[in-house]
């Protein structure tokens, strides 16, 4: 009976160093130099930076949110180093909602941008699943700009040209240039490590004024300050391994 006794811990032992071994396989093993295609869906709170009432009384700005989506290439280039680039559809823009001239306002601006963030990857050493910082530049292509506005009451507005609706891409430049940073966690789905749950938290800070010259409109104070975008968000997708260039495992 003791001899069964010793058996039975004998074995209980080496199924928990066996299931401690495949558990430390599964969160931290991943390869260098191979190649996975990302598929990720997200959503944002997106912002823009000092207002262009276009010469107009300014009012409160409102909770803005939009959806981004796409595809990527992530490459971990050696253990603690890798580079992702992707090609999301981004909207963006601001909401606001207010006192205006005297009356009651509501004004929508919807930015829909090509995003292709290109990325560095850097490995945040000690922790229980892969977690990596990212930053580098974002380009933003501009698809569609539109404006949706109404008032109730209040006094005659400077500038009602500002704020009529429907398609105002002409207001905005093509191309903006940005700054991305994120931090991103992955989880092996399974056994063979070729399939991982990706999560990130991302923001972008747009670094050039997003106004069309034409457009650049001192406010009632007589001054103009340029607009950028900002967002902040989360990302929840898929990572799929396609090739393996050589190297070892981390």
């Amino acid at each position: 009976m003791q001899k069964n006794n010793e058996q039975m811990k004998k074995l209980r032992l080496l199924y928990i160093v066996v299931c401690m071994l495949l558990s430390s396989v599964a969160l931290h093993a991943q390869q260098v130099r191979s190649l996975w295609l990302n598929v990720v869906p997200g959503i944002n709170s997106s912002w823009i930076m000092n207002q262009n009432a276009y010469g107009n009384p300014e009012f409160e700005y409102a909770t803005s949110f939009g959806l981004t989506g796409g595809m990527g290439v992530t490459y971990f280039k050696k253990r603690h180093w890798g580079f992702n680039g992707s090609v999301l559809v981004t909207q963006m823009g601001q909401n606001y909602s207010g006192t205006q001239a005297g009356g009651e306002a509501n004004r929508k601006i919807k930015l829909t941008y090509l995003e292709v963030p290109l990325l560095i990857m850097k490995a945040v050493p000690g922790m229980p699943y892969p977690t990596w910082i990212s930053f580098g530049p974002d380009v933003l292509i501009l698809l569609n700009a539109k404006q949706e506005y109404s008032r109730e009451g209040g006094n005659e507005l400077q500038n009602p040209e500002g704020m009529v609706d429907g398609n105002v891409k002409d207001r905005y430049k093509p191309v903006d240039i940005a700054v991305n940073f994120s931090v991103n966690r992955m989880y092996n789905l399974d056994y063979f490590r070729k399939m991982m749950f990706l999560f990130s938290i991302n923001t972008s800070i747009g670094l050039t004024d997003i106004n069309s010259k034409e457009w650049q409109i001192e406010n009632n104070s007589d001054i103009y300050q340029g607009s950028h975008n900002f967002y902040i968000g989360v990302k929840a997708g898929l990572m799929f391994k396609v090739a393996r260039l050589g190297g070892s495992r981390w």
